[in-house]
This record gives C-alpha cells, structure tokens and sequence, in this order.
C-alpha cells in the first residue's frame, strides 16, 4: 500500500467521522422536536400517533433520496428511525 492510498483512506474515513457526527446531532436535534410535538399533544389530547403522517413522511424522504441508497434502504433507515423516537414518546419521564 502506498502513501497515497493510505492518504487518501484516511481523508475519506474523516469525511466519514464527520458525516457521522452531523448524522448525530440532527438525529438528537429531530428528537428534541419530536419531544416538542409530544407535549403540544399531550396538551391538546391529541393522540401521539399517526400512521397518515408517518406514511406521509417515509414516502417524502423516500422521494427526496437521490441515491446512490436505493429507496427501500432509505425506507428501512427512516422507519429505524421512527421507530426509536416512538421509544421516547413512550417514556413518561420525558
């Protein structure tokens, strides 16, 4: 392996690391929001799910992709995500 080759690695695997630490933050910035919607509401006795809206969003994102993730990975990656947030709505201590 070259000096080159491990340069240019190395470049990539920062992008990376940096990708991943913006990932984080929206993700943690999107939960605070979604936390927000929880108390408004609670507030209004409005039940916290809705199935219309979560389709609604995951057939939106799945539009929004460009690839090169084919739309099912996108699908399956916002549905994750969905899902872990939904775990936070659950939790009363929140």
């Amino acid at each position: 392996m070259g000096n080159d080759f491990k340069k240019k690695l190395k470049s990539y695997r920062d992008q990376i690391n940096d990708i991943d630490h913006k990932l984080v933050d929206l993700l943690n910035e999107r939960a605070e929001i979604v936390m927000k919607i929880k108390k408004l509401k609670q507030k209004e006795d409005v039940p916290l799910y809705d199935a219309r809206r979560e389709e609604e969003l995951v057939e939106n994102i799945a539009k929004y992709s460009k690839g090169p993730l084919y739309r099912d990975n996108i699908i399956q990656i916002f549905e994750s995500i969905l899902r872990n947030v939904q775990i936070l709505e659950k939790d009363e201590t929140l």
